[in-house]
């Protein structure tokens, strides 16, 4: 085989790992044209998110709004359970200063758990009604 060959054997090696990795996470860098000013928000600081609980609207899908003030990396995921075995929602890993406006689908009316995936420790409570 060329050097050539193996090049691009290991460039469609890497792609295959990249795609199967099976990650779902979402997050625009900028804020979507149709931006509901009373979109929900976070912040992460000092390894803590800035609130304990949200409210957001049942059945519909809304913006969230998550500002990561530190660089560290940080993320929000939503789950149906405080377990986190039934994840509804997986926001993008990034490190700040920066924020992502993540497109939460909409969530049938319950309660939920937000947490980021990095941090166990950061968390809290989130009601769709």
């Amino acid at each position: 085989m060329s050097a050539f060959g193996a090049a691009r054997l290991a460039l469609a090696a890497v792609a295959l790992v990249i795609a199967g990795c099976g990650s779902t996470a979402m997050g625009g860098e900028q804020p979507p044209a149709s931006l509901d000013p009373a979109s929900p928000k976070i912040s992460a600081d000092g390894i803590a998110f800035d609130t304990a609980a949200l409210t957001v609207p049942a059945n519909q899908p809304f913006t969230l709004v998550f500002e990561n003030r530190e660089a560290v990396p940080h993320n929000v995921s939503i789950y149906a359970d405080a377990a986190r075995q039934d994840r509804r929602f997986e926001g993008v890993v990034f490190s700040g200063p920066a924020t992502r406006w993540y497109p939460v689908p909409a969530l049938a009316p319950g309660s939920y758990v937000f947490v980021c995936d990095v941090h166990s420790n950061m968390t809290g409570s989130l009601v769709a009604r």
